[in-house]
């Protein structure tokens, strides 16, 4: 770590730590902000949003793309720090068909019980330490020693995490020590449930929150994960989105190198203002979109319903298309439930759906018989702006 580079910070301070090295507590919210430099971009997002908003007034059933867009979001918030799962093996682990999937597919689905839980729970707790470590142990649950069952899941850390490098002696970022993270998280806890907001509006509060919680890194490992699982709840929690349809980790693992830096150089320099910046323009991004994924949804459901029309007139299948959107890997008990009829007509009908090329049959030497909607578990892939990443060399980054 360049102790330099943080020695004149107005962000935070220096104070020693393990292995004759010094780590970075930052300072507690809020910073002093030129906020007259973000009113372009505040506007923008803001309008992004509103649009956002609307659209998702007039879904019928919303789920049927919060699904598609949470699945995009796990699977590349996941992929950010090295776990990579294929969206087949992510859905059918969601059907309850654990034999066909691995380690990581069980790691994304994680992030996606942790997103719903956190969201299940706003309204009755407050965005605080027993939710955020709640997020973590969910996060983390289930899973070996080698993907985080020895990280304390819903704990946080006991010892000194880094950033960068494979030693502490080669990091880029050494955040605060275990003996500092309780009062950091205090503090933040304090932050965001304090009466006055101090006049700032609820979508700079979270570029605030992310940087403080990604400088703080409380937890042993999955901090990249829970920090960019609080942006939506916290959003959520303001009445700034009215539904879970907005997630930023697409677009920040395409700029991943400049969220990177643009963090630390807050810590270095007190740099806020191109931070909030780039914060504003990935939830304007992500917002647009989101708005254009909706679209694509409601054409491939269009669609789906014509060809339908064309081999039968059964309501039970036209059901069961719609369900496909939210759950695209079921078995004919399931379609059964879902259309409220017996096992002969659901049959039936997931025959015809075999029949135009909606469903394929999962082949497994287990019951039940599974069938798998291949074009809407793509569009897990599709919406996002994914590239490869590399595995980081030791910790999560920010």
């Amino acid at each position: 770590m360049d102790y330099d580079a943080f020695s004149e910070s107005p962000a935070g301070r220096l104070i020693p730590t393990t292995h004759g090295q010094k780590a970075f507590v930052p300072n507690p919210l809020p910073p002093n902000l030129e906020l007259g430099d973000l009113v372009s971009a505040f506007g923008e997002a803001m309008q992004a949003v509103g649009n956002l908003n609307g659209i998702g007034k007039h879904l019928a059933n919303p789920a049927m793309v919060i699904r598609p867009l949470q699945r995009s979001e796990a699977l590349t918030s996941s992929s950010m720090e090295g776990t990579h799962a294929s969206p087949d093996d992510l859905v059918l682990l969601e059907a309850g068909a654990e034999e066909t999937t691995d380690e990581s597919a069980r790691e994304v689905h994680n992030y996606i019980r942790a997103l719903d839980e956190a969201e299940k729970s706003l309204g009755i707790l407050p965005i605080s330490h027993r939710m955020i470590k709640s997020i973590h142990g969910t996060l983390l649950s289930g899973l070996g020693k080698e993907r985080g069952a020895h990280k304390h899941p819903g704990e946080y850390k006991t010892t000194q995490n880094f950033i960068g490098g494979r030693r502490i002696e080669e990091a880029r970022f050494i955040p605060p020590p275990p003996q500092e993270t309780q009062t950091a998280m205090d503090e933040l806890e304090a932050y965001v449930n304090r009466d006055d907001n101090g006049g700032l509006p609820p979508l700079i509060d979270a570029a605030l929150l992310h940087y403080q919680f990604e400088t703080i890194h409380p937890f042993a490992d999955g901090n990249g994960r829970v920090g960019r699982i609080l942006i939506p709840i916290f959003l959520l929690e303001r009445g700034v989105l009215e539904k879970p349809l907005l997630y930023v980790s697409p677009y920040v693992e395409e700029h991943k190198d400049e969220y990177i830096d643009l963090m630390f150089q807050v810590s270095a320099r007190g740099c806020w203002t191109p931070w909030v910046a780039f914060f504003l323009r990935a939830v304007r991004i992500s917002c647009e979109e989101t708005a254009e994924t909706i679209n694509i949804l409601r054409e491939l459901q269009a669609t789906y319903r014509d060809k339908v029309h064309r081999v039968t007139r059964s309501v039970t299948a036209l059901r069961i298309v719609d369900a496909l959107f939210e759950k695209p890997v079921i078995s004919i008990s399931d379609a059964a439930a879902i259309a409220e009829v017996t096992y002969p007509p659901a049959a039936a009908a997931i025959d015809k759906l075999l029949e135009v090329g909606i469903l394929r049959e999962v082949r497994s030497a287990k019951q039940p018989r599974r069938f798998i909607a291949p074009e809407v578990v793509l569009m897990s892939a599709r919406v996002r702006r994914a590239r490869k990443v590399e595995p980081p060399d030791q910790q999560e980054l920010f």
